[in-house]
């Protein structure tokens, strides 16, 4: 269960759902409350995810120079070149700890600027890993459902 990654948890959370709140290729979303009382959710990374990603791109680099004049799209993108940048962008993705310091920055663009309209959930810096994120848990609106939104005086 990725939930049993996270060390030493039950003195960090009252309650810690098992159940994913949403999950995706890379990681899990747990619903929680700190000992402390705040609502929280916890992204939690895949076991053995990181190891999976670098075996694939390992494959990816042996196999783009191969692919360089003997595929007609390759003569409009650079297949090494292409391999390389998305393996920058997979690694930082797999960094949670960049993730935290990115919504950090991104808040502090708001507060500069005096954009009250988005919200960036807080990251609770002391919980936060390569592998685990723990951030604010926000409530929104369902995409499809207008009744809310208009109640809040949203354009939709």
């Amino acid at each position: 269960m990725v939930a049993e990654s996270l060390k030493k948890k039950e003195t960090i959370f009252a309650k810690f759902d098992p159940q994913p709140l949403a999950a995706a290729s890379i990681a899990q979303v747990h619903e929680a409350v700190l000992i402390t009382g705040e609502k929280v959710v916890v992204k939690v990374q895949r076991p053995k995810v990181a190891s999976r990603v670098k075996k694939d791109i390992k494959a990816l680099t042996w196999m783009a120079p191969k692919m360089v004049g003997r595929i007609p799209i390759t003569a409009l993108a650079n297949p090494p070149a292409l391999v390389e940048v998305f393996c920058e962008t997979i690694c930082e993705e797999l960094d949670f700890g960049l993730e935290a310091q990115s919504m950090l920055e991104v808040a502090k663009i708001f507060v500069k600027t005096n954009q009250q309209s988005i919200v960036v959930p807080r990251p609770y810096l002391s919980m936060v890993t390569q592998r685990v994120l723990a951030l604010d848990k926000m409530s929104g609106f369902q995409l499809d459902d207008m009744a809310p939104r208009l109640n809040a005086h949203i354009d939709p």
